[in-house]
């Protein structure tokens, strides 16, 4: 592992045996320390940054640059403040971390630098300010996270002021992110290290993940989760986080109604625990469904996307409804549909033309008699009436509701032709006549709903993707 480390500078960093800092000011003592180095230098101690280095030598951690922060006051502040500042101590440091006396091997003087804080005058600064010394650090520290986009910061924030803790804490995990180890160094314990990129990111992460799920962005949310996989399931039940990327592509496949790959997604997902229930429905969802779930599959993928505003979308849905619907009440009432291979096939889009011949009336549109017919929408509701008709079913109700989305699938039509924009109000008038409010496209959804449940002679089935992002909030939820 390449690191850096970044440490706060305080009065506490480098102590003496032989030169006690009792009667003098920090100023001083490190000023006096450095003139009288070569006599005192067995004798000195870095009790905070030592410790820092002994935990990154037993783990073997290469540092790249080690990076101190002081304070160093101009003349003319609250002497008594400035007699505090660390400039000196952190000069006394860089000399015992060259010659290596400290529990590291001796680090070149090129890879270790000072920052002294300032202002963004260049002015130095009240190392107290948690304003200025935030902002400080900010400055410094983004680029720097720039400069070195494969390195772990590991932040020293025992020493110093608060400020100085609190600010170093803020930007430095702020600017790494994810790369972020904070080290807290208790006085009589060993170094203990934090990831606070993992646990600050991990929440506003989670909330990207069910915020794109609330939308069915599962594309997105996927893309994030895979990018940020070790922040986002840090503290999670482990087999809870190893379902989440299965889930998401999941429902991903089967937003585009792509159920084969769907239920291989679920397959990748291994035991679920205690959501094995879940997984096996959801799996067992998409395993060959029939027509009557395909169809109350496209309902809910246009409420879906009528619900977050893609109403170009939501017409491609309407359309393939309807379509489909006509189609699952020809086939009820016996139509033979042929594919492009002349094989029976329900979703074919051609009537067999032996089918046709047995029937006593003829449609429109059929004019060649050697051929089977290709079987769009207009020959679909023409075939369904006549069919309806020869058994004396009186369902014309059911015609007149299929009848009503005729002004939207027009408009669908419409739309691959030109270069305008699908308005909730256009999609109002469409439905509910030229005057129709725009509220008025909010009953095309529970339509569709009715449409189904006339047709199929049972309730519509529950959202799956409510479903899924009920299951994937759980899956995030951290064990209390």
């Amino acid at each position: 592992m390449n690191a850096l480390l970044i440490c706060n500078v305080g009065t506490r960093d480098v102590m003496c045996a032989d030169f006690p800092k009792a009667n003098t000011t920090e100023r001083q003592w490190a000023q006096e320390a450095l003139a009288r180095y070569d006599q005192l230098r067995a004798g000195f101690e870095l009790p905070i940054i030592g410790k820092a280095l002994h935990y990154l030598d037993q783990r073997q951690i290469a540092l790249t640059q080690v990076i101190l922060i002081a304070s160093d006051q101009p003349a003319g502040m609250a002497e008594r403040f400035r007699q505090s500042d660390t400039v000196h101590s952190a000069a006394l440091i860089t000399r015992l971390l060259t010659d290596g006396l400290a529990p590291y091997p001796p680090i070149a003087p090129e890879r270790i630098v000072t920052w002294i804080i300032r202002d963004e005058h260049g002015r130095g600064g009240d190392p107290s300010d948690y304003d200025l010394t935030l902002r400080f650090c900010e400055r410094m520290l983004a680029p720097l996270a720039q400069k070195y986009p494969g390195h772990t910061a590991f932040l020293q924030v025992s020493g110093g002021t608060p400020a100085m803790t609190t600010s170093l804490l803020i930007a430095g995990t702020e600017a790494f992110g994810g790369r972020t180890e904070v080290l807290s160094i208790p006085p009589q314990a060993a170094p203990v290290a934090i990831n606070t990129g993992r646990r600050l990111l991990a929440a506003p992460l989670r909330a990207t993940i069910r915020s794109n799920a609330d939308t069915y962005a599962y594309a997105a949310a996927v893309k994030t989760f895979l990018e940020q996989e070790a922040i986002i399931t840090d503290r999670l039940d482990p087999v809870a986080a190893k379902l989440i990327a299965p889930l998401l592509a999941y429902a991903h496949h089967r937003f585009n109604f792509d159920f084969a790959s769907a239920r291989r997604a679920l397959d990748k997902a291994g035991p679920a625990g205690p959501w094995q229930a879940e997984i096996n429905e959801l799996r067992a969802q998409v395993t060959d469904p029939d027509r009557v779930l395909r169809l109350a599959e496209v309902v809910h993928a246009a409420a879906a996307r009528y619900e977050i505003g893609l109403y170009a979308d939501f017409l491609v849905q309407v359309v393939r409804f309807e379509e489909n619907l006509l189609r699952y009440l020809c086939l009820q009432r016996g139509a033979i549909f042929r594919n492009r291979q002349r094989a029976i096939d329900a979703d074919g889009p051609y009537l067999a033309r032996e089918w046709l011949q047995r029937q006593s009336f003829s449609l429109a549109r059929d004019r060649d008699p050697s051929r089977d017919l290709h079987a769009d929408r207009s020959v679909l509701r023409e075939l369904l009436e006549k069919l309806m008709a020869e058994r004396q079913e009186r369902n014309r109700g059911l015609l007149a509701a299929i009848d009503q989305l005729g002004e939207l699938i027009k408009r669908r039509n419409e739309l691959t032709h030109q270069l305008e924009g699908v308005q909730k109000s256009g999609l109002a008038r469409a439905f509910a006549g030229p005057s129709a409010r725009s509220e008025e496209a909010d009953r095309i959804v529970a339509h569709l709903h009715s449409l189904y449940e006339q047709t199929c002679g049972k309730a519509l089935p529950a959202s799956p993707y409510q479903r899924i992002n009920g299951l994937l909030e759980r899956l995030l939820r951290q064990p209390v």
